[in-house]
């Protein structure tokens, strides 16, 4: 990847903690998205562990930001997989919720992606889950 291990630690941690929860499910894709980018573990882990402690926190407004900030240093011949890493974050757990699904978008207008692209590419992964949870509650305060 020529993309840093911290921007790609940020954009995941920011997935993360997009419903509110820091779970289980999550940690571990988080885990397998750095082992398919051939990230180096120790260093991917030190990242991600700053960047979740980074955006705990932070209201929507400052995760949109924190977005446009990492998404800039995103190479652009890594946006998609990058774009497709954060929709794995997501989906994860088995429950896209109004949160979730709100940062996907930050996430696509911050890379560059149109949100018609976007929410057709979330289409073609939702194909592939058909157990995933639609939540239409909102886990955390815009």
């Amino acid at each position: 990847m020529k993309t840093s291990t911290n921007t790609i630690a940020s954009m995941l941690a920011a997935a993360i903690w997009a419903d509110g929860v820091c779970a289980e499910e999550e940690l571990i894709a988080a885990n397998e998205v750095a082992e398919a980018f051939e990230l180096p573990e120790d260093e991917f882990q030190a990242a991600l562990d700053a960047a979740l402690k980074e955006v705990e926190n932070m209201d929507g407004e400052s995760i949109n930001a924190y977005l446009t900030k990492n998404a800039a240093e995103v190479d652009i011949e890594e946006i998609g997989h990058v774009y497709e890493a954060v929709m794995q974050i997501l989906l994860s757990d088995g429950v896209l919720t109004n949160g979730e699904a709100n940062n996907l978008l930050a996430t696509a207008e911050a890379l560059g992606i149109d949100i018609p692209t976007a929410v057709l590419l979330l289409c073609d992964m939702v194909k592939s889950e058909p157990e995933l949870e639609i939540s239409f509650e909102d886990n955390i305060e815009d």
